[in-house]
């Protein structure tokens, strides 16, 4: 059973990455830097808040299962397309209910709490069984509960015991992995691997996008383009490259980088035709500058902060005080005609014209690429995810 976050104390939100943690805070600390993505402003005029008076009613009437039906019928068009077996249904204040995400990956689905923002009377477990009813047509047979605390500093380190616990809030249990398909590869995702399931799914078409670059780099250079992705944590943009290109992967974490390289074999990738380094990105920056290694393509999609370590020699990572140095530094390793795409979810980076600002802090006047629009199932989520690709 989790816990009950409306009696929890409150405290300023933060985000972090897991430099220099045991498995389990990395698991935690990871999805908790990308995931607290929600909009500036809880109001939005087109999709008043509903109200969840009778949240415990099991009839067509309830509150959260009309409003998550029609969040559902929003996405139909994602869903009929059938590109992608993991996908965002409920969008917190954009579909209603602040707060309150439900994500589908193939057969089980997530959702996620963060507290203090749902109303009072919000119950994560009558949702649960809401969810896990209204999606059972979809093929999903469980429902996990995964709430984030404002204040994680006060857990001590430990995780709540429902997002490791297999049996779910509703539903029956699935497999401790699940392939979920996405467009032309397949991804692993863990539904109670902690508070991470493996995969951020606003960035999907940003992965398209990458599979298409390397391929069209190809067949205009009769030769396989590299890509370095750094902060590369389960290495999928290293697999939709992968299909074209020669893929460098760069994190601090064996662990993802173990699962990066499952993620590979899934594809009959072969891992040995590819690079896997633990490393901290700027480090690796600064062994590549002396090797005088340059990439066709660079990935920059860091977490909003992360806390270092001496032991290991790992600097803290602020995206607010070093995004633009991450930039600058990557510049320097970016082969001729070669294109940078670089993201975030820090929220004072995604408000309009920022992360661009950052850019041309560190390289002067880019030469902006276009990416795809964000996908149907994240497009209320305003100003909480910011993306670029730019040439020099």
């Amino acid at each position: 059973m989790c816990p009950d976050l409306r009696a929890a104390s409150v405290s300023d939100r933060s985000s972090s990455a897991g430099i220099g943690r045991s498995a389990a805070e990395i698991g935690s600390l990871t999805l908790a830097a990308r995931y607290m993505r929600l909009p500036w402003s809880p109001d939005n005029p087109r999709k008043p808040a509903v109200s969840l008076h009778g949240m415990h009613s099991d009839g067509p009437a309830s509150a959260f299962r009309v409003a998550l039906a029609r969040a559902l019928d929003r996405r139909r068009a994602l869903i009929d397309s059938r590109t992608t077996q993991a996908f965002r249904v409920f969008s917190g204040a954009g579909d209603g209910i602040d707060g309150v995400f439900i994500d589908v990956y193939a057969d089980g689905a997530v959702l996620i709490e963060y507290e203090g923002r749902p109303p009072g009377d919000f119950d994560a477990h009558a949702a649960a069984g809401i969810a896990q009813d209204v999606l059972r047509p979809l093929g999903v047979r469980a429902v996990y509960h995964k709430p984030f605390a404002k204040d994680r500093s006060r857990l001590g380190g430990a995780l709540p015991d429902c997002v490791t616990n297999p049996i779910p809030a509703a539903g029956e249990r699935v497999s401790e992995s699940t392939l979920i398909r996405e467009h032309d590869w397949n991804l692993e995702v863990r539904l109670y691997d902690g508070l991470s399931t493996g995969l951020f799914l606003d960035q999907r078409e940003n992965r398209r996008w990458i599979a298409e670059w390397t391929l069209a780099r190809s067949q205009q250079t009769g030769t396989k383009p590299t890509v370095l992705n750094t902060f590369a944590y389960t290495c999928a943009f290293s697999v939709a490259a992968a299909m074209h290109a020669v893929t460098t992967s760069v994190d601090v974490s064996p662990r993802y980088l173990e699962w990066g390289k499952r993620n590979f074999t899934h594809n009959q990738i072969d891992v040995r035709q590819h690079f896997f380094t633990r490393m901290d990105t700027f480090e690796f920056f600064g062994f590549a500058r002396k090797k005088s290694w340059r990439y066709d393509l660079m990935i920059l999609d860091p977490p909003s902060f992360a806390s270092g370590s001496k032991k290991k020699g790992i600097k803290p990572w602020s995206a607010l005080e070093h995004y633009s140095r991450l930039v600058n530094e990557a510049a320097g390793l970016l082969a001729p005609g070669g294109v940078i795409f670089a993201s975030t979810n820090t929220q004072e980076l995604c408000r309009t014209g920022r992360l661009e600002r950052e850019i041309a802090k560190a390289v002067g006047r880019p030469k902006w690429v276009d990416l795809p629009e964000i996908g149907i199932d994240f497009a209320e989520e305003h100003e909480r995810f910011s993306a670029r690709a730019f040439a020099i």
